[in-house]
């Protein structure tokens, strides 16, 4: 046993650390931009050295993406719950509901984060991107999960059920956030709920595609 601690501690105190270098990031870079900020910076806000830094992020801005640990623990052990014998899409959009009610219409602490990022990337093209590549990542681990779960060698089903549930989100998520931006009153399990219905209204031919 690592210096007398026990696992959970350790865990407890990476998962501290690394929220901490998060918040040194994304506060420099609504402060100066992603350009103007480096490494070193963030390390010395975050009271780390850039070496240790490099042990939890590959690049500065994969730091401000991250993901907050309760909530993401919560989505994975309602995933891991998930049963093949079940349609898989209404499944995966009660983890998606668990997800968006934790952000509390953005005033709990995840949800003021995402506020912040989502501020941020529409100035920042490197973090934009940054944050596609590690949705991708994500995504690309729940579709072989998902493809496990049914038994199929081929990944097709899975990922349009993941493409699918995920579409619905992302354009619930855009809306809520420009409404927020704009001062508009918005609500975003409404939102959510509205796009699901015009997702499946479309799948049934009910509107254009």
């Amino acid at each position: 046993m690592e210096n007398g601690e026990t696992a959970p501690l350790r865990d407890r105190r990476r998962a501290q650390t690394e929220h901490e270098i998060g918040e040194a990031a994304l506060a420099l870079f609504e402060k100066q931009g992603v350009d103007g900020t480096t490494v070193d910076e963030i390390a010395r806000t975050a009271g780390v050295s850039p070496r240790t830094f490099f042990r939890y992020f590959a690049t500065k801005e994969r730091a401000a993406l991250t993901p907050h640990r309760d909530l993401e623990n919560r989505a994975e052990r309602m995933i891991a719950t998930m049963r093949g014998d079940r349609p898989l899409l209404p499944q995966l959009e009660e983890v998606w509901v668990e997800v968006l009610r934790a952000f509390d219409n953005g005033r709990s602490e995840p949800g003021r984060q995402l506020l912040r990022l989502r501020r941020l990337m529409r100035a920042e093209p490197t973090l934009r991107t940054a944050a596609l590549r590690l949705d991708e990542e994500r995504l690309d681990i729940l579709v072989g999960h998902l493809s496990r779960l049914l038994g199929h060698d081929d990944e097709l089903p899975a990922r349009v059920v993941v493409e699918t549930a995920g579409a619905a989100v992302r354009a619930a998520l855009d809306l809520w956030a420009d409404a927020i931006e704009a001062g508009r009153p918005a609500d975003l399990l409404d939102t959510y709920r509205r796009c699901r219905q015009v997702m499946r209204e479309a799948m049934a031919d009910q509107v254009p595609l």
